[in-house]
């Protein structure tokens, strides 16, 4: 069996944005995908996740190891591999690295959220500036904006980060205006769509900070434990999607369970009844704890890439 490392997914991923997203959109709402619940198992300093699903003629499982501190070391946050197998037959037909497969998937589902939540959106804030955020911002500019620039907000608790990334986007052009800022509530004055990517377990975004019918994806909260969004935020909001609902309540902004009645949408959901869902009336919320189905979306296409 092959084992393509992480360049190669890279180089293969490499500037294909809308086929990304056009594969992951297609697994979401295609009725053949069995995907079991993800299983963590605790490390020291982060934790494992383990991700198995099938999709049409394929299966696959994820083996990955969230570890947020990493940073300092420095090595990689996110390391792990998938393994892609023939689903009639069990064969295994590829292995990859899923470093920049799990950033690439994660950043994608959440422009298409944003696509479908703020088809108009200009403004966005970026709060939390690791490498997840670079990708974001290319996602964004990809798929959401592709016809023009974007205007970028940072904040991260972490000067160095933000600095960094507000001398990447100088570098990189893909924006017309792009800041640093002291607080959150400063970077998200003008939002349109703000995408938390903290490993904060404390809530700090706060609804009375958020602009009116802005979007928020929020994706840090990825585990027990975690937490970005204040309850107002969800209290306020009037609508809430998921990449997976019950995941959502076990490991994501609403595992406090103190919303027993809520009202939520999967991405399934959203993708095809976006026009009918007045997404225009009030703040969205899009919780993102990443999903399988992500993963073999763009695991197969990665395969198919390869072969080709």
């Amino acid at each position: 069996m092959k084992y393509l490392d992480d360049l190669a997914v890279k180089e293969l991923l490499r500037d294909k944005w809308l086929r990304i997203a056009e594969a992951i959109e297609e697994a979401f709402v295609d009725e053949s995908v069995l995907m079991p619940e993800k299983t963590y198992l605790q490390g020291r300093g982060g934790d494992f996740r383990i991700m198995p699903v099938a999709h049409k003629q394929y299966a696959a499982v994820k083996w990955i190891g969230v570890f947020p501190d990493n940073w300092q070391i420095p090595v990689p946050t996110i390391n792990g591999s998938l393994i892609l197998s023939d689903r009639q037959t069990g064969v295994p037909l590829i292995g990859m690295d899923c470093a920049t497969l799990t950033a690439y998937r994660t950043a994608v589902t959440s422009a298409i959220a944003a696509k479908y939540c703020a088809p108009d959106a200009e403004e966005f804030a970026i709060i939390g500036c690791g490498i997840q955020g670079r990708y974001h911002i290319e996602a964004y500019e990809a798929i959401c904006q592709g016809h023009m620039k974007l205007s970028i907000q940072l904040y991260d608790t972490n000067e160095s980060p933000m600095n960094q990334m507000f001398n990447w986007l100088g570098r990189e052009s893909l924006c017309h205006a792009w800041g640093r800022n002291k607080s959150v509530k400063e970077a998200i004055k003008y939002a349109d769509v703000i995408t938390t990517l903290t490993p904060s377990t404390e809530g700090y975004l706060d609804v009375l900070d958020i602009p009116n019918n802005c979007h928020v994806n929020a994706v840090g909260a990825d585990a027990v434990g975690k937490r970005e969004l204040m309850t107002n935020v969800i209290d306020g909001s009037a609508n809430i999607i998921c990449d997976d609902p019950m995941q959502a309540l076990h490991s994501g902004e609403l595992q406090y369970n103190e919303w027993p009645h809520l009202d939520v949408n999967s991405m399934q959901y959203l993708i095809k009844n976006h026009k009918g869902m007045q997404l225009d009336k009030g703040i969205s919320v899009f919780d993102s704890t990443g999903v399988a189905i992500e993963d073999i979306a763009i695991a197969e296409l990665v395969y198919r890439l390869n072969e080709s």
